[in-house]
C-alpha cells in the first residue's frame, strides 16, 4: 500500500493492547483540515497482531450507524499500516463515572438507561449488518458527544456471534460467564457486558471486582451481585426488571437481543410521554465538564496557495453563474444564467444584473 501524506499525526491519545491511537488530521487541498482518530499496531512485525488489525479494519468498513464511530480509511501513514477513524469530541463513560466519583453522586437514573438505549441500537445494527459481537463493551469503549450522542467506539477485538478464539478475549470486570467458562460469546454476551455498565452508571460501583484476575472472574462466572437499590434507592422497579433480565447468568433467560433490551429500555423512559433525549445529555455534560463547554480550537491551517493571474482561465464570452434566489415561503433554490444577464424579480428590490 503506498504511502501518503494525506494524514498527520499531532500527538498520542493511548495506549491499547495491541495499538497505539493517536489525533491526527486529514489534510486537503487549499488548506482543508479535519480531524480523524489514527490507530496504529504497537507490533507490527507480529503476524498475528497484523492479521486481528485487517480483520478489525474489514469489520469497521461495514458499519455506519449514527451510534458507531465510523471508519474512514485504511492506509499507511508515516509507513505504517493504520485505520483512519472518526474524531469523537466528548468524552468516554468512564469520564463522565469518574467525574460523578468526585461528586459523590450518580448519574441520573434516565440518563443511564437512555446511555444504554442508545448503545444498544448500535450492537442491534452491528449484528444485523455482520453478525459481530463487539466483546469489550465498557465505560472506555461509550463515548457521548458534545452535542449528547452516544458511540459505541473501538472494535478491536470483535468477532462473529457464536465463534471461540479458545482464549479469554476482553476486560475481565466485563465480560459474560460464558466468555470464560466457554471461552465463546455471541450478541447475549454484550447484553450482559451492558448490563454491567448500567449496574456502574446505576450505583457507581463496579459489579465484578477483586484483588487479582481470577478472584474478578470467579465473581464473573458466579453472576451474582449485590442490591443496586443499596446504593441508589431512586432506582425503579422498571430499571431493576431491565437490569435482573440484562445480567441473567444463562444466555437464553437474557433478552434474546440487543434490539429487544433498547426497546425495553425506550419503554422505561418514554412510556410516561416524555423522557431524555440527545438534548437532554449535552446539558448534562456540560454541567459536568464546564471546562470543556468550548471544542478544542483546531490546528492553525496553512496558507491559502497563491495563484498566478496568468494561469487563471480566461473565459470565451458566456459563463454561467450560479446566484441563490430568494422565492415564496423563503425556500432557497440555486438558479444558473448568463453572466450579464437579468434576475428574476428585479422589480422587488432584488439585484437586477448578476456579477
Amino acid at each position: 500500500m503506498p504511502s501518503t501524506e494525506k494524514y498527520r499525526i499531532l500527538r498520542e491519545l493511548g495506549v491499547g493492547g495491541m495499538g497505539k491511537v493517536y489525533r491526527g488530521l486529514v489534510v486537503g487541498q487549499a488548506g482543508f483540515q479535519r480531524p480523524v482518530v489514527i490507530k496504529r499496531l504497537r507490533q507490527e512485525g507480529d503476524p498475528d497482531h497484523l492479521r486481528l488489525f485487517v480483520e478489525e479494519a474489514r469489520r469497521y468498513a461495514l458499519l455506519d450507524h449514527e451510534n458507531i464511530g465510523r471508519i474512514f480509511d485504511f492506509e499507511t501513514v508515516d509507513g505504517q499500516l493504520s485505520i483512519i477513524l472518526e474524531f469523537v469530541d466528548g468524552w468516554t463513560l468512564a469520564e463522565l463515572l469518574d467525574r460523578h466519583q468526585e461528586r459523590g453522586a450518580p448519574p441520573d437514573v434516565e440518563i443511564s438507561v437512555f446511555i444504554v438505549s442508545r448503545v444498544c441500537r448500535a450492537l442491534q445494527y452491528v449484528f444485523e449488518r455482520a453478525a459481530i459481537v463487539h466483546r469489550d463493551i465498557s465505560p472506555s469503549n461509550i463515548m457521548m458527544t458534545r452535542e449528547g450522542a452516544v458511540k459505541l467506539i473501538d472494535f478491536g477485538i470483535a468477532t462473529r456471534s457464536g465463534t471461540s478464539d479458545g482464549c479469554l478475549s476482553g476486560k475481565p470486570a466485563y465480560m459474560a460467564p460464558e466468555m470464560v467458562t466457554d471461552l465463546k460469546a455471541d450478541h447475549r454476551s454484550d447484553i450482559f457486558s451492558l448490563g454491567i455498565v448500567l449496574y456502574e452508571m446505576l450505583t457507581l460501583q463496579r459489579l465484578f471486582d477483586g484483588p487479582t484476575t481470577d478472584a474478578v472472574l470467579a465473581k464473573v462466572i458466579a453472576a451474582q451481585y449485590p442490591p443496586p437499590r443499596a446504593h441508589n434507592p431512586a432506582i425503579t422497579d422498571e430499571v431493576m426488571a431491565l437490569l435482573r433480565r440484562a445480567l441473567q447468568r444463562a444466555p437464553e433467560r437474557r433478552f434474546g437481543s440487543a434490539g429487544e433490551m433498547g426497546m425495553a429500555a425506550e419503554h422505561v423512559l418514554y412510556d410516561k410521554g416524555y423522557g431524555p433525549t440527545n438534548l437532554t445529555l449535552k446539558h448534562e455534560l456540560l454541567q459536568l465538564f464546564p471546562e470543556g463547554a468550548q471544542p478544542e480550537p483546531p490546528p492553525e491551517p496553512p496558507a491559502f496557495p497563491y495563484v498566478e493571474a496568468t494561469l487563471l482561465p480566461i473565459g470565451d464570452g458566456l459563463r454561467e453563474t450560479t446566484r441563490a434566489v430568494p422565492r415564496k415561503g423563503d425556500t432557497l433554490v440555486s438558479q444558473r444564467l448568463p453572466e450579464g444577464g437579468e434576475l428574476p424579480g428585479a422589480a422587488n428590490g432584488l439585484p437586477q444584473r448578476a456579477k
